[in-house]
């Protein structure tokens, strides 16, 4: 057990080691401030009762995207931060996201709120129901 200090409340939070981690969602980002709160507010609901970390990939946002992250960090420690000064991409940052993971399965959700974070656990308990399924993919056209 870790003690956090929120305010002047203390409260006890469980930080499970890597190998009880069971899925990272990365979150690329450029200019998605905002969000951010939102975003790991809505994943909290979403994925309760289940062990996951949040990666977000910020290529450097001006608006201060990653500042953004790492102060949420501090308070949650399933909230991480990759900053990248210099490279860009969507699918460069989304590799780098599932790389940065122990997580056995890894999501990928957008900074900007556009999908829908309550399938994740559908999916995810897809994948680890069937030995058969390598990927699972969301779709608002299927």
């Amino acid at each position: 057990m870790k003690l956090f200090l929120d305010g002047e409340i203390a409260r006890f939070v469980r930080i499970a080691p890597a190998a009880d981690l069971e899925l990272a969602v990365v979150i690329p980002t450029f200019n998605e401030r905002a969000n951010v709160p939102l975003l790991i507010e809505k994943l909290d609901v979403a994925l309760k009762g289940r062990n996951w970390e949040a990666i977000f990939v910020d290529d450097d946002s001006p608006d201060g995207t990653a500042d953004a992250a790492r102060a949420l960090g501090r308070r949650d420690p399933r909230v991480r931060v990759i900053q990248r000064i210099g490279r860009r991409g969507l699918s460069s940052a989304c590799i780098e996201g599932m790389c940065a993971t122990a997580a056995p399965f890894v999501a990928v959700i957008d900074g900007d709120l556009q999908h829908d974070e309550t399938l994740l656990p559908g999916m995810l308990d897809a994948l680890e129901g069937d030995d058969t399924l390598d990927v699972a993919i969301g779709s608002r056209f299927v």
